[in-house]
């Protein structure tokens, strides 16, 4: 942005109060670069907070920003992982003509900021160890490679590197069918913490072996507070590649790992799969047979470049996202904590990029070939999005009914977050994602686009809950509203929420446990203006938890069981007896994953 550029003087961003395709109202721009902006919206239907990214009015015809942006979509599609941002929905507003992403909202600081105020502590880092590798091993699992890996590309809610996220997927590059980079399989990213490979060296080519150096040079500086320096003029590049760097301040219980990471030649640096399962005191070398190729003794580069790169997946697991999906946003809050979102779109080589295909109207999956594919299958059409019909909101209407006359089998419950007559964001609940994919084929085949569906995986065991759910219906305007501070806890930690939406009704709070039992809460709920609040101390297990909350014009006594009670016979009795006494039940649900 130059001080003479008349455009860009006068434009002040997309107006607070704008709706993109019905689904989506901005509420505020928290972010802005040389190619676009980044703006806290909520969702219509919600009322949810989520981050959408939208390329400048004046960028929507640079070939390059859009294959960047497109790929960044394509990128986090396909990465349900909880270390890595969620992506929800990748499209084109048809009234301001212009593409944006649509993802989770991170309230919280970049590692690199974290790191002004001075290096982590050894215990902190084994757990970024533990939380970035794991979601960078996703990544590479499904053919992602990041390519940026730095320590502003890892956004740490609550300054808690256990619940760290990787953003920014913008330069990745799929492993795939030899799918390029549109800047070529070289550089894209920050100079300090490019590999080797990145700038030049072992024949250019760039695999997720970078990234595995990238990340040991983050931790170098997360662990000394000091990044080194890797950077300067590309002869400078080069010849600071070319030794493993001076690593005498770093603590010795890493060093090992991290000289194995900072290895020039790519073969001879671990998996990510092997820097993720690294625990301080383990051996520096694999104890047993190399994983993807590695080599300790440097002979089998060649080998390793070929085998490092994973099996591809199925189609239909690029549509179908695993974990915390839309209505499960996460807002992770707390004083002194902002959203960042700095990292958007960088300028830098843009000049010389070669001009990719011009960017159609699509949603969710992106035009471009999926890394996800089969090398022996033709490339995904892209989902072009009709322009909106002029029943758009009948339209929208006969979607909703769709999804909730839908049936899907016992264990099988959706609910439509968020629907316009051109694109409609899914929920669902169930215990294999089998009938999902059934689903997603017909809704495409009946409605003439796709649909972005999530999926919480529950344990068969909650799946009477499950059930439950697709009884009462889901009459969102009519239904309660949870807001949860996460998602996804430790075991042990406390959850915080808030239940509005209930009218005068009465409220009961329930959880289901991964075993199946399902507790009452309801005497945690306390009031307030509009709404309950409550604090609940989770259990010391791990796996899915499903909380719901239950409204009902008059107490049923089955929904205040005093004891834990099997989620099969708990709902049975409760159904009854709403049965019997002609009482209309409306309910919410919400997961939370509980881990270690």
């Amino acid at each position: 942005m130059t001080a003479n550029d008349p455009f860009r003087s006068s434009y002040r961003g997309v107006p607070a109060g704008t709706r993109l395709n019905g689904i989506y109202e901005i509420e505020a721009m928290i972010g802005s670069g040389g190619m676009g902006e980044v703006y806290r919206c909520r969702e219509i239907q919600t009322g949810s907070p989520v981050a959408v990214k939208m390329l400048l009015p004046d960028m929507v015809d640079n070939e390059a920003a859009l294959t960047l942006f497109r790929r960044e979509a394509a990128a986090l599609h396909n990465l349900p992982h909880e270390a890595i941002v969620r992506y929800f929905l990748f499209t084109v507003e048809p009234v301001l003509q212009r593409p944006y992403l649509a993802m989770e909202f991170v309230n919280g600081r970049s590692l690199s900021n974290m790191l002004d105020d001075g290096p982590l502590t050894f215990e902190a880092l084994v757990k970024l160890v533990q939380r970035v590798a794991s979601g960078l091993q996703a990544a590479h699992e499904h053919g992602i490679i990041h390519r940026d890996v730095s320590p502003d590309n890892i956004i740490v809610p609550l300054d808690d590197v256990r619940r760290a996220k990787i953003i920014d997927f913008g330069i990745a590059r799929s492993t795939q069918m030899g799918d390029k980079t549109i800047i070529g399989s070289g550089f894209a990213g920050k100079d300090n913490y490019a590999s080797p490979e990145q700038v030049g060296l072992y024949g250019n080519d760039v695999t997720a072996k970078s990234d595995v150096y990238s990340f040991g040079l983050v931790l170098f500086h997360a662990l000394t507070g000091q990044k080194l320096d890797m950077g300067g003029s590309q002869f400078q590049l080069v010849e600071k590649r070319r030794r493993v760097p001076d690593l005498g301040a770093v603590d010795m219980r890493i060093r090992p790992l991290l000289k194995r990471m900072l290895q020039p030649d790519p073969a001879l640096r671990p998996t990510m799969a092997e820097v993720a399962n690294w625990a301080p005191g383990a051996s520096s070398q694999p104890s047993v047979a190399p994983l993807y190729g590695f080599d300790p003794l440097g002979k089998s580069e060649a080998r390793a470049s070929a085998q490092e790169r994973p099996p591809p997946t199925t189609r239909n697991s690029r549509r179908i996202w695993l974990g915390t999906c839309v209505a499960g946003l996460l807002l992770l809050l707390g004083s002194g904590g902002y959203t960042y979102y700095r990292f958007v779109w960088k300028t830098s080589g843009l000049a010389a990029l070669p001009p990719p295909p011009k960017l159609a109207g699509v949603s969710a999956p992106p035009s471009e070939p999926s890394p996800s594919q089969p090398a022996h299958q033709e490339p995904l059409k892209p989902a072009v999005i009709p322009s909106p019909s002029p029943d758009g909101p009948g339209r929208a209407e006969r979607i909703r009914k769709y999804v909730a006359q839908y049936a899907g089998g016992d264990c099988f419950f959706i609910l439509p977050v968020a629907v316009s007559s051109s694109a409609a964001v899914i929920e669902g609940y169930g215990a294999s994602t089998a009938p999902f994919d059934t689903f997603d084929k017909a809704f495409r085949k009946e409605q003439g686009f796709e649909a972005s569906v999530g999926v919480r995986q529950v344990n068969q065991a909650q799946c009477p809950a499950v059930k439950f759910l697709s009884q009462v219906g889901s009459d969102q305007a009519r239904a309660p509203r949870i807001n949860l501070s996460a998602t996804e806890l430790k075991a042990g930690e406390t959850l915080n929420g808030t239940v509005e939406n209930f009218a005068n009704q009465v409220v009961e709070l329930l959880m289901v446990s991964d075993r199946g039992e399902v507790r009452s809460l309801s005497y945690l709920l306390k009031p307030g203006i509009d709404s309950l609040s409550f604090a609940l101390p989770m259990e010391r297990t791990i796996g899915p938890q499903l909380l719901l909350v239950i409204a009902v014009p008059r107490v049923l006594d089955s929904l205040r069981q005093p004891r834990p009670m099997a989620a099969d016979t708990f709902f049975l009795q409760a159904t009854s007896e709403a049965q019997r006494g002609n009482v209309t039940i409306t309910a919410a649900a919400r997961y939370v994953m509980l881990t270690n």
